[in-house]
């Protein structure tokens, strides 16, 4: 990227970018013998010097910051890690889309209270690890009848959400972890 334009020349001819690049960089002069002799680049040169003198002490000099500056950026911070940890992120070519975690353990829940034999399931969703947006682990606590075997039951339960959660949903689930609470009578 250019300093200066094309045509910021010197008296003499030589341009000014490479003057300013040879004093901001360190570098030494392409022609000394012309620098050495010449009264334009020798002023310009001091001017150059003067001023690169002026930025390096500006940028030794402590930036304050406002007083609630660090407050507003943690609350920021915080905001948007509740946005992202309470939702499942669903990448798209034109946006993205983002399903909420009760979505996700809403319809677990229907999904398992569908499986004859359970009467009641509740579903909690446990963070991923390594965190992936579009991945998440569930706990799901069940209350089922008396009678049928009871991991054959929580094996119908893990195979109808692995099946159908990804397509309702869009969510990877990767773990699912079943708990039974409780055995009820069955009804009529």
């Amino acid at each position: 990227m250019a300093m200066t334009t094309d045509d910021e020349r010197l008296p003499c001819g030589v341009a000014l970018e490479p003057l300013v690049t040879q004093v901001a960089d360190a570098q030494p002069p392409a022609d000394p013998a012309h620098q050495a002799a010449c009264p334009y680049c020798q002023a310009a040169l001091r001017i150059l010097n003067q001023s690169w003198s002026d930025v390096q002490a500006l940028t030794r000099q402590p930036v304050p910051i406002p007083p609630q500056l660090t407050a507003q950026i943690m609350l920021r911070v915080r905001s948007l890690a509740r946005h992202v940890t309470d939702s499942i992120l669903l990448g798209h070519p034109h946006g993205e889309t983002r399903v909420s975690h009760a979505v996700v353990r809403r319809a677990i829940q229907r999904l398992a209270v569908a499986v004859p034999g359970v009467v009641f399931a509740s579903v909690r969703a446990v963070p991923h690890e390594p965190p992936d947006p579009a991945r998440l682990n569930v706990a799901v606590r069940l209350v089922v009848v008396f009678g049928p075997a009871i991991e054959a039951l929580a094996d119908a339960v893990r195979l109808v959400v692995d099946r159908r959660i990804r397509v309702l949903t869009g969510a990877e689930v990767s773990r699912i972890d079943i708990t039974i609470d409780d055995i009820a009578e069955p009804t009529d």
